[in-house]
């Protein structure tokens, strides 16, 4: 899990003058104690040895419901016994501006981690130094390439435990009705690394060995491998900050990969993309609209699940064993019941034209549905 606490931060020190130590304190915008943590680790070399503070320029954002959240998990930072670990921790992390996407800034990225589970941010150029004191011990250039390597086997392991631990729509709604099948489990798992792929992507976006550190962290040893053969054949990486291609198929073994590229090729998963488009269309299109419809909230998380179930459904037909079929007619029948379900809800909270293409999309699905079992 990823907390982002940037917004409630309106300043606060950061303090590694002890070697393998670094003591944060961060002010909050609306609370009355500062928060102090000691993390094992040190910073990254341009405050490493260093004390420094560190300030929100202007006015911190207004408090927002979603911020209670976050003012509960200090709470309960402060209070746990679970061992922090530092991750990146520098004052010249580069990223594209906001305001001006092709200049670069030095901004505050402060990381650290609460186990494997929890991931916490403090960053952005909202942040500015008013104060930093001389390096009290010396940082090599051996000494930061070991905090990085350390930083990035931190991020590592939190991903391991983020996947392990992901449940999606799809493995969520299985059940008396829905008899799971070992594909619900790899595609939950592909799933997973999907989720955190952007925080990722984000993270290494401007590094100029990103496309090495991306692959480490998300566990591509295969992909690692594979950069290791192009840089003994002269290919320079630093040329791609990062690899933008990462698929659903990268993060299942080549058999797995093969069979879901089948299964999406089927007349049913094209109708399947149909249905898709027309949410695309007139919900996800319009959020504004729809942010605070429960209602529609439901269609969506029942139909990515719908979605899931219907692929692991497919790649189980296509193992073309005897002994599946009591399972496939019990989950292409259940399938068909929520898709029904699903129609009815459509009608009942989208606009007249919006719910007619989706009860159109499904009908299509409902019909590719039955050629499968019959």
């Amino acid at each position: 899990m990823l907390v982002d606490l940037t917004s409630i931060v309106c300043g606060g020190v950061i303090d590694n003058t002890v070697r393998s130590t670094t003591k944060l304190t961060l002010r909050t915008a609306h609370g009355k104690e500062e928060v102090r943590l000691s993390i094992p680790g040190d910073c990254l070399g341009d405050i490493a040895g260093c004390r420094m503070v560190f300030e929100r320029v202007g006015t911190p954002p207004r408090a927002v419901s979603q911020q209670i959240q976050l003012y509960r998990y200090l709470r309960k930072l402060i209070a746990s016994k679970t061992p922090l670990i530092a991750g990146d921790i520098t004052f010249s992390r580069r990223q594209p501006s906001p305001h001006d996407a092709s200049r670069l800034s030095n901004i505050l990225s402060l990381e650290f981690f609460e186990g494997t589970e929890m991931r916490v941010l403090v960053e952005g150029e909202d942040f500015v130094c008013s104060e930093i004191s001389l390096p009290q011990w010396e940082c090599t250039r051996a000494i930061e390439n070991t905090q990085e390597l350390l930083n990035m086997s931190a991020l590592h392991d939190h991903v391991l435990a983020n996947v392990a631990n992901f449940r999606g729509p799809g493995l969520n709604m299985l059940g008396k009705d829905m008899p799971g099948c070992k594909w619900d489990t790899v595609l939950n798992c592909a799933e997973a690394y999907m989720a955190i792929l952007p925080s990722i992507c984000h993270k290494y976006m401007t590094d100029h060995r990103g496309v090495i550190a991306e692959a480490f962290v998300l566990d591509q040893l295969e992909f690692l491998d594979n950069l290791a053969a192009d840089a003994e054949h002269g290919y320079d990486l630093t040329l791609t900050h990062t690899w933008s291609g990462w698929q659903v198929t990268d993060f299942m073994d080549r058999d797995a990969a093969r069979r879901l590229q089948r299964a999406m090729r089927t007349r049913l998963f094209k109708a399947v993309a149909r249905l898709i488009s027309v949410i695309r269309e007139h919900i996800t299109s319009h959020y504004e609209r729809y942010r605070s419809n429960s209602a529609v909230e439901q269609i969506l998380s029942v139909f990515a699940g719908l979605i899931s179930h219907l692929l692991a459904t497919i790649m189980l037909v296509h193992e073309s064993d005897t002994s599946n079929e009591p399972v496939i007619l019990r989950r292409a029948e259940t399938i068909a019941l929520r898709l029904r379900e699903l129609t009815v809800h459509a009608r009942e909270c989208l606009p007249q034209q919006a719910s007619g293409q989706f009860s159109e999309a499904a009908q299509g699905i409902l019909h590719e549905l039955q050629n499968i079992v019959h």
